[in-house]
């Protein structure tokens, strides 16, 4: 028996809902599939549409004609959010990976990053000054 405590398919279909609602939501829901269709498990599908929405909520940009600019703009708003820089690097990846799905057309380890996003420093520092010992 595989039971799925969590509700991982109902939540991914909530996000899924939250997705639908936004601006460019068809891309959105395609990359989605993409992931799916990679073979990535619906709790890490379900993390990058949480991301995602939270991402075109805040700062839509049109994926298909972004620039360099734009791409600076979105980094620059997850830099600013009050996440751990765990989080910070999650949001950063989402962007990454659908860019490279919208400019290639897949997003998996074989498929070059466009230039657009290969700048996105993706080091995570691990000292947090908000953590007491």
């Amino acid at each position: 028996m595989n039971a799925d405590i969590h509700d991982v398919g109902k939540r991914l279909e909530a996000a899924r809902a939250r997705l639908s609602g936004l601006e460019h939501s068809e891309l959105l829901l395609k990359f989605l599939d993409h992931l799916e269709s990679l073979g990535l498990s619906k709790a890490r599908v379900l993390k990058y549409a949480n991301h995602l929405s939270k991402i075109f909520r805040h700062v839509a940009f049109d994926t298909s004609a972004a620039t360099k600019h734009d791409i600076e703009r979105v980094v620059a708003w997850i830099n600013r959010q009050p996440y751990r820089e765990w989080t910070k690097h999650s949001l950063k990846m989402a962007v990454r990976k659908l860019i490279q799905y919208v400019k290639y057309g897949s997003c998996d380890r074989k498929t070059p990053l466009p230039p657009e996003v290969a700048w996105i420093p993706m080091r995570v520092d691990e000292r947090d000054s908000r953590v007491k010992p």
